[in-house]
């Protein structure tokens, strides 16, 4: 079980960790990735200094190295420059990772070597790969705790969710690990006087939002709105006008 490690705790901790080497990679390989990940942390920690409010987390287990696949946002398991809102305080350029399948917003510490997972409920929300994610609490009705990507941000709030699974098949070698999204995902969410309902196709966004239903079809219809192709769009798309509608 991870524990849960006070900010000067953890300086100290990671301090004793420097002295190992983590490497997955030939040194040849590795030389310019690594490069590139030490400019990224050094560049985050100049400006916020080594004493961040960041540094209040979690410890975090890399996965066996056996799995095939990955748990990550878009199956990139490299550290990533993003932003986060986290314990009252934003954060930019820090190195991160998004574990998909645990629902946890990993970063680099200072010593360029320790991932460290954040507090989920001190997170509000973050950008990665050009994508802005939000956390969803306990306290909302219709959808279960954890990180969305926010499509649309407005009354009628259109939120996506995507999860992974950890599978085990019978191979040559015996039980074999791996990744893969999960069957439902992904999932889409509209926000509708304050509770949030899953939907999908234009039917189901139409009985959703009944009372403008005829406005709805006719802007669906003049704006070639295709929610086979590109649902996102068309989910953000309907989900605006019917605000505008409502104001």
């Amino acid at each position: 079980m991870p524990l849960h490690y006070h900010a000067k705790i953890i300086f100290c901790f990671v301090m004793a960790l420097l002295c190992k080497t983590v490497s997955a990679q030939s040194a040849a390989d590795s030389a310019g990735y690594d490069l590139a990940v030490n400019n990224l942390v050094n560049h985050f920690y100049q400006g916020v200094g080594q004493q961040s409010r960041l540094y209040n987390g979690f410890v975090y287990d890399s996965y066996d190295s056996s799995i095939k696949g990955n748990a990550y946002l878009d199956d990139v398991d490299a550290w990533k420059g993003g932003t986060v809102d986290y314990d009252g305080q934003s954060f930019e350029n820090v190195p991160m990772l998004y574990d998909i399948y645990t629902d946890q917003l990993v970063v680099l510490l200072y010593n360029h070597a320790s991932p460290f997972a954040l507090v989920n409920n001190k997170i509000t929300s973050f950008d990665l790969h050009g994508r802005h994610f939000v956390r969803v609490p306990n306290n909302n009705l219709g959808i279960k705790t954890g990180f969305y990507e926010q499509l649309y941000d407005g009354k009628s709030q259109v939120l996506k969710k995507v999860e992974k699974a950890l599978k085990s098949v019978s191979g040559s070698n015996g039980r074999e690990r791996y990744f893969t999204p999960s069957a439902d995902a992904p999932d889409y969410y509209m926000k509708k006087g304050g509770t949030y309902y899953k939907v999908s196709s234009q039917n189901s966004v139409l009985d959703l939002l009944a009372d403008k239903k005829k406005e709805l079809k006719q802007h669906i219809k003049d704006k070639h709105i295709q929610f086979d192709g590109l649902r996102e769009l068309a989910l953000a798309s309907v989900a605006a006008y019917y605000d505008s509608l409502t104001k």
